[in-house]
């Protein structure tokens, strides 16, 4: 009798927590399957850093364009005061922790010393023709802790193989290879299918380049309209759309071609392929550096934060270096300010201490207060076969705040389709925040508020919805706050303007 009331006993309890009894043995719940498609270490190492800074350097730094000739004579260029550990130190000061150089735009020119060309830095007077820019900067990446990227121009303006299909790829191939093997870890390889409207026809042999890519940097994620591993947002502002998606379906986009935008910023709920959005965006007006430019405002910054990383991207952030060689200080002060109001804003978790319940719990290892944690690896997880389902917060007192942040386990895939956020305002729940995808991380920044307690909805998921992280912030810096409170998308451009 005593051992069937102990066998009783256990089973209830397994029941009770979540766990499997067999006899006296208990086991845990096992994790949920994965939902695919699910992004690679690569892709998740990518989408941990949020934010990159792109320097758009070169020939057109010095003749006052965007997008060079391809004529001009190498010897203009000579940034006599280059200094490319004041580039490093202030992207590590201003807390990006990956670096993206153009080693070649448009107009051909190379900022290494190629055997393949005689459009390159050595045929420059900087250096006395012996300089090697890509080699000077990842050096001084490697030293400072950042991880360093390279964009190569598809496009070429000077070299005259450019629209012979074979000699070109094989001309293209040669600088990839020297950029890939002389250089150290290549964290992403960046290119597009940007091109003028008179620029010969040309055939592109992407899957050869991205195959030596992997081959040669099998850490590299590879970026272009349509990945494979990230893809173009659509647009040059800086910000994805409301919904986003990290699935698309890749054959859906064409490389430079005349794409959907609104596609590119949303993503596929039922895409097959893992590629989520990176968004570019100058600080200045244009690409390279022109004088008669200043830098966007610090509160222009944070509004493409809460629109770029907030919406389950990256941000990619460019600041030309001058004609001198350096990160003009105003510019340099923006992006320190900037880093400090994010600091001011999300290092603390108002939640923290918070109280957690849910409706239910897949088991011990799955349960609510899982979110309040910044491990994402471990998630509140609802029973099996249920798409939705709420979470309670208790903040034990009143709290004021302004932003919610939430976050997706999406290791296990992108899942959720639909969620709102209610509080309980004199004893009624009242709506503050409505929204569709959530992703890698989700921001909301509304009208500020005080509550004690908070309910996270979920309304409709793609399977059982698994939140890693749930915070409220105070931004007391972000003006206007309606505009971004409604999460709205903005209009995408077709094409890359400048880039």
């Amino acid at each position: 009798m005593a051992s069937k009331i102990l066998n009783a006993v256990i089973l209830w309890l397994a029941a009770l927590y979540g766990v499997t009894a067999v006899g006296t043995t208990s086991f845990p719940a096992t994790p949920p399957l994965p939902l695919l498609p699910i992004p690679s270490s690569n892709q998740v190492t990518w989408q941990l850093s949020e934010r990159a800074l792109f320097f758009h350097f070169g020939m057109n730094t010095f003749t006052d364009s965007e997008w060079g000739s391809g004529k001009t004579d190498p010897s203009v260029f000579d940034p006599q005061g280059l200094d490319v550990y004041q580039w490093v130190i202030t992207a590590k000061r201003s807390g990006f922790s990956r670096i993206i150089l153009t080693a070649k735009h448009h107009d051909g020119f190379c900022l290494w010393p190629s055997d393949f060309t005689n459009y390159s830095v050595s045929y420059s007077p900087w250096r006395n023709g012996s300089g090697d820019l890509v080699a000077e900067l990842s050096a001084a990446a490697r030293e400072a802790g950042l991880s360093f990227g390279i964009y190569l121009s598809p496009w070429d303006r000077h070299e005259a193989c450019y629209g012979d299909t074979l000699r070109y790829n094989e001309f293209y191939l040669a600088l990839l290879r020297e950029l890939l093997t002389r250089y150290g870890p290549i964290a992403e390889v960046w290119l597009d299918g940007a091109k003028g409207d008179d620029a010969p026809e040309m055939v592109y042999l992407f899957d050869a380049w991205f195959n030596m890519i992997r081959q040669l940097q099998p850490g590299a994620v590879i970026f272009s309209d349509k990945g494979p591993d990230v893809r173009w947002v659509g647009n040059e502002y800086g910000v994805s759309g409301s919904t986003s998606w990290a699935m698309v379906n890749s054959s859906n986009i064409v490389i430079g071609g005349d794409n959907d935008p609104v596609y590119s910023m949303e993503g596929d709920p039922y895409g097959i392929n893992w590629v989520p959005a990176e968004c570019d965006v100058s600080i200045r007006s244009g690409w390279f550096w022109h004088s008669n430019e200043k830098p966007k405002s610090v509160n222009s910054l944070l509004e493409i934060f809460y629109e770029s990383v907030g919406r389950n991207c990256v941000l990619l952030l460019n600041v030309p270096p001058n004609s001198t060689g350096l990160i003009a200080e105003e510019d340099v002060e923006v992006l320190l300010s900037f880093n400090e109001a994010l600091h001011a804003i999300f290092s603390t978790n108002l939640a923290t201490n918070a109280s957690v319940e849910a409706d239910s719990v897949r088991g011990v290892d799955y349960a609510a207060n899982e979110i309040l944690n910044d491990n994402l690896s471990t998630y509140w997880a609802p029973e099996s076969g249920k798409s939705t389902g709420y979470l309670e917060i208790d903040l034990g007192s009143p709290v004021t705040f302004n932003v919610i942040r939430i976050q997706e386990a999406v290791s296990m895939g992108q899942r959720i389709i639909s969620h709102h956020v209610d509080y309980l305002k004199n004893g009624e729940w009242v709506t503050v925040l409505n929204g569709t995808t959530i992703g890698f991380k989700k921001l909301g920044l509304f009208e500020t508020i005080e509550a004690q307690i908070l309910r996270l909805y979920i309304d409709e998921s793609r399977s059982e919805p698994l939140i890693a992280s749930f915070g409220l912030h105070l931004d007391s810096i972000t003006s206007p706050q309606p505009r971004i409170g409604a999460w709205n998308s903005h209009i995408a451009r077709q094409h890359h303007s400048s880039t």
